[in-house]
This record gives structure tokens, C-alpha cells and sequence, in this order.
């Protein structure tokens, strides 16, 4: 089975709202987030991560089987991406 599009590995996203971001573009970070990383970034219990992450996926009208991006999950908490994913 090929895993969906929006969750394969990617070199690089391009942040929109943060153009003088510092990513380091060499290395590899995944293009989607899960509720255990919502724990990790934003230092919340397990419990708390989901309801964030299942809140920023409502908030794009992601479908059950839909996965939430990074990207997304920075811009709808207003997080500047670098950050997040240098804590990944």
C-alpha cells in the first residue's frame, strides 16, 4: 500500500507566513505532524495534544483520513515554523 501524498517525506517547505525563517534545507523533516508531536512542541500532556491537533484539523476541514501538516499546524497556532520544526 503507497502511503498518501501529504505524508511522505519531504526536503523542503517553503514557510508562507515567515519568509526570513531559517530552515536548514539539507536536512529531511516530515511534512505531516501527529497529536505526539503537538505534545512534544507545545510541552502539553497526551490528552491536551490531541484536542490541539484535532482542533487545528477541524479548523481546515480535514476529513478523518486526512493527515494535518506542519505548515498547517504552525500557521493555525501562529508558531513560527523553524520552530517547530527544529523541535521535531
Amino acid at each position: 500500500m503507497v502511503p498518501p501524498m501529504d505524508c511522505l517525506w519531504h526536503d523542503h517547505i517553503m514557510p508562507h507566513s515567515a519568509p526570513s525563517a531559517q530552515i536548514n534545507m539539507s536536512k529531511k523533516y516530515r511534512l505531516c505532524i501527529n497529536p505526539k508531536d503537538v505534545a512534544l512542541v507545545l510541552d502539553l500532556s497526551p490528552r491536551q495534544a490531541q484536542r490541539k491537533y484535532q482542533q487545528a484539523k477541524d479548523a481546515y476541514g480535514k476529513a478523518k483520513h486526512q493527515q494535518l501538516t506542519i505548515h498547517e499546524f504552525a500557521a493555525y497556532y501562529d508558531l513560527p515554523l523553524a520552530e517547530v520544526i527544529e523541535r521535531l
